[in-house]
């Protein structure tokens, strides 16, 4: 496999992490500020610990070509800790540094599954925000819920 390796750091202040995309294929397209990456099988988009693959990423790179923004399509996942997302389309923004998931998106974390129609994962506070969710919430093992229930009782 002839792979091309491409790391690129974002601009922000402060600094953004550094954002590494590895791919079988790369077609610049200097004139329109994109970048198309194939992968056979897969593209690989990394940033700290976060990484998304997908069969093809269409990158828009900002005037030092930095990648400001990424469009991933066919076989979508995203990987965070014991975090998986799946979804048909997902779009990837430097500034805000947030993955948005359409297209049938699947949070999977241990044995919890939820369903919805739109998954926005912001990568800097480690959240995830799934509209119009269903599934199955199961607590890890550990997982002290007696604090919630607390909360959410009424006083006496």
């Amino acid at each position: 496999m002839i792979g091309a390796c491409l790391a690129l750091a974002l601009a922000a202040a402060p600094p953004s992490p550094p954002v590494t995309v590895v791919a079988e294929e790369v077609q610049y397209l200097y004139k329109e500020g994109k970048v198309i990456f194939t992968g056979k099988p897969m593209v690989t988009l990394t940033r700290e610990d976060a990484t998304l693959t997908c069969r093809k990423l269409v990158a828009e790179n900002d005037g030092e070509g930095r990648i400001r923004r990424a469009v991933c399509t066919g076989d979508v996942k995203l990987t965070r800790g014991t975090r998986v997302i799946t979804c048909e389309t997902a779009t990837y923004e430097e500034r805000s540094a947030r993955v948005t998931c359409t297209g049938s998106p699947v949070l999977k974390d241990g044995e919890s599954v939820m369903r919805g129609e739109v998954l926005a994962y912001d990568l800097a506070d480690d959240r995830a925000t799934l509209t119009a969710a269903k599934g199955t919430i199961v607590p890890q093992p550990g997982l002290d819920l007696s604090s919630l229930r607390k909360k959410k009782e009424p006083a006496p």
